[in-house]
C-alpha cells in the first residue's frame, strides 16, 4: 500500500502500491478504483508519501515500510513467508512463537520503574518517590538489566556487591535493597528469587553534638535557624518540617499539631500531606520558641507555610540546605565517601541530615525526664520499643561521671 497525502486533502490516504512490467513497484504511483464502474487508474501522487504493508488481507494492521520502493517489496515478501511459514507449521499441528512479537510484548524494567514512581507521587509517598528515582538509576546502570523478565537471583546480589565496591556503608546497601525488591515485586518478579537482605550492624541513634549545633547556628541566617529549630525543637520528619504552618499552632495552648492537610502553594498547585501512620501528634512548644514563631509570623504576613520556598510552595531542598551550612561551619567529617569524593548539594556529608534533628530531639526529650511514653507520643512511635532505643545513648551519657569514679586496680 501507498500511504500519501496530496494538498487538495488535508488527510493521509492510502491506495494499493503498482507493479510495473518488470514486477518492481512503481515509487509515487497508486492505484485508483472508481466506484461505480470499478474500472481501476494508475495515479502520481508526488513525493508526499510511505510505503506500508497490510499485514492481513482487507484487514486494517499495517507494518511501516519506509520510503524506498525495493525496501518495501523486500520486507512484504519477508512478511508473507513468514504468515506462510506460519500457516503450514500451524496446519501441521505445531506451536509458532513469532520472536519478534515476543520481544515486543517483554516488559521493560526501566518503564515498570517510572510507573511506580509515578504511583509514589500520586500517593504523595515523597520520600518513597525519592529513593525509587536513585535505586532505579543505580540497578540499572550496574546491573545493565533492560527487561524485568531477566532480573535472576545472581543480578540482585551483583546490585549488593556493587555497592559496596563503592564503599557503601552495610545499612545503606539495606535500605536500597528492601526498596529494590518493593520495586521489583510492583514489576511482577517472583518475590522466591531474592536473596537474603544484606545484614547490618543494628546502630545506636546518632545525635548532633553541642559543638556541632552551636557551629550550625551560629553561621545560620534567621530562615535557616528557623528550619533548624522546627526539626529539633519539635522533633518534626523532614517532610513535615515543609508542610509546618501557622495553623498548625495553638498559640493559648502553646501547641504544635502535626496533621495531615492539603497546602496550596503560591503557584496555585495543591500539595497533599500525609502524617506517618496516619496519626495526628500534639507537641508541646518551647515559652521562647513561641516567642520566635509569634515574631517570625509577623514579619511574614499572608504566609501560612512557615518555611516555604522562595516561591511560596513547600521547600523540598531543605537537605541539601543543611548540608551546606555544615560545609559553610567547616564541620563535615572529612572521611565519608561523599566528603572523600567532594560531593556537595544533597549528596553531601554523610554526618548531616535533618532526621538527625529529630532524633537529637527524642533523646534531649529523655535525658530530660520526659517519661517515654510521652516521648513516645510526641514523636508519632508506632510502639514504645522505637522510642527506647533513645534511652541507651541517653544512658551512657548520664553515667559517665559514675563509672569515672570507679576503682578499676
Amino acid at each position: 500500500m501507498i500511504r500519501f497525502k496530496r494538498a487538495s486533502d488535508p488527510k493521509w490516504s492510502r491506495r494499493p502500491a503498482v507493479y510495473g512490467s518488470t514486477g518492481r513497484v512503481r515509487a509515487g504511483i497508486a492505484e485508483f478504483k472508481d466506484p461505480k464502474t470499478g474500472e481501476k487508474s494508475e495515479v502520481n501522487i508526488g513525493d508526499n508519501f510511505t510505503f506500508d504493508i497490510r499485514v492481513e488481507k482487507n484487514g486494517t494492521t499495517y507494518k511501516p515500510a519506509g520510503k524506498i520502493a525495493a525496501d518495501a517489496e523486500a520486507l512484504r515478501v519477508q512478511i508473507a513467508g513468514k504468515l506462510q511459514a506460519r500457516s503450514d507449521s500451524e496446519a501441521a499441528g505445531l506451536i509458532v512463537i513469532d520472536p519478534d512479537e515476543a520481544k515486543k510484548k517483554r516488559v521493560r524494567l526501566a518503564d515498570s520503574f517510572n510507573d511506580y514512581v509515578e504511583d509514589a507521587f500520586k500517593r504523595n509517598a515523597l520520600e518513597a518517590r525519592s529513593q525509587a528515582i536513585l535505586v532505579s538509576a543505580e540497578f540499572l546502570a550496574a546491573t545493565k538489566t533492560t527487561f524485568v523478565d531477566e532480573v535472576e537471583r545472581e543480578t540482585i546480589l551483583n546490585f549488593d556487591q556493587r555497592l559496596r565496591d563503592q564503599g557503601r556503608e552495610a545499612r545503606t546497601i539495606f535500605n536500597k535493597r528492601q526498596r529494590l525488591q518493593s520495586m521489583l515485586r510492583w514489576a511482577g518478579v517472583d518475590e522466591k528469587i531474592f536473596p537474603p537482605k544484606p545484614k547490618y550492624e543494628m546502630a545506636l541513634p546518632t545525635i548532633y553534638s553541642q559543638a556541632q549545633l552551636k557551629a550550625l547556628f551560629g553561621i545560620a541566617n534567621p530562615y535557616q535557624k528557623m528550619v533548624c529549630n522546627l526539626a529539633l525543637k519539635f522533633g518534626l520528619r523532614d517532610q513535615e518540617v515543609q508542610f509546618a504552618e501557622f495553623s498548625d499552632i495553638s498559640w493559648e495552648e502553646s501547641v504544635f499539631r502535626v496533621r495531615g492537610k492539603k497546602v496550596r502553594g503560591r503557584n496555585g498547585k495543591i500539595y497533599k500531606f500525609k502524617v506517618k501512620d496516619y496519626e495526628q501528634r500534639d507537641i508541646p512548644i518551647p515559652r521562647d520558641f513561641l516567642d520566635e514563631l509569634s515574631a517570625w509570623k509577623d514579619s511574614h504576613p499572608g504566609q501560612n507555610l512557615i518555611v516555604p520556598s522562595s516561591n511560596g510552595n513547600p521547600n523540598t531542598k531543605l537537605l541539601k540546605m543543611l548540608k551546606c551550612m555544615a560545609r559553610r561551619a567547616k564541620i563535615t567529617c572529612g572521611h565519608c565517601p561523599n566528603c572523600i569524593e567532594g560531593l556537595k548539594g544533597e549528596r553531601g556529608c554523610d554526618d548531616f541530615e535533618l532526621h538527625k534533628f529529630r532524633r537529637t530531639c527524642i533523646t534531649t526529650w529523655l535525658r530530660n525526664k520526659v517519661d517515654p511514653r510521652t516521648v513516645m507520643a510526641y514523636a508519632g512511635h508506632a510502639d514504645l520499643e522505637t522510642t527506647l532505643r533513645y534511652l541507651r545513648p541517653a544512658a551512657a551519657e548520664e553515667h559517665i561521671a559514675a563509672v569515672s569514679e570507679i576503682r578499676w586496680y
